[in-house]
């Protein structure tokens, strides 16, 4: 099935990864970056997020606070710069209530995270390099979400 948000290079590239890298923004300014699972929601065209206490955690304080936020998933494949590949996914998360998992493992809340900015490095073989477009939303011409240089 083919993502109006993602290519279907990029869905089989985080497919193939167990976790990335969520950037989020503290209250006081700070960047914070943790390394965790997620999940791509085909039928919302988002990331979900899910983790043990989630709404206890600092990730979660901090997209309630200020939704703009980064997700990295990377790979290096060989030492050069056609080895490395890497999928950013700017946007907004959404802080999100369900149900906690079965075995109590995953809590019930999850940060969901609408793309709005997609940069592609490597994701493709057969379109290598670099690669940006919107995406979702904020994809237009639209003076509150911010443009890469």
């Amino acid at each position: 099935m083919t993502s109006a948000i993602l290519t279907e290079a990029e869905l089989r590239f985080l497919a193939r990864q167990p976790r990335g890298h969520l950037s989020t923004i503290g209250p006081d300014g700070t960047p914070q970056v943790k390394p965790l699972g997620f999940t791509w929601n085909g039928a919302l065209g988002t990331i979900d997020i899910a983790g043990f206490n989630m709404g206890g955690s600092a990730k979660y304080r901090n997209i309630k606070a200020n939704p703009r936020v980064a997700f990295v998933v990377d790979e290096v494949t060989e030492a050069s710069m056609e080895g490395a590949h890497f999928l950013e996914i700017r946007g907004v998360a959404e802080a999100v209530t369900g149900r906690p998992s079965a075995d109590g493992h995953l809590a019930a809340e999850i940060i969901r995270i609408h793309p709005r900015r997609v940069v592609a490095y490597n994701v493709d073989p057969e379109q290598p390099g670099l690669h940006t477009r919107g995406a979702g939303a904020g994809s237009r011409a639209d003076a509150s979400w911010p443009t890469v240089a």
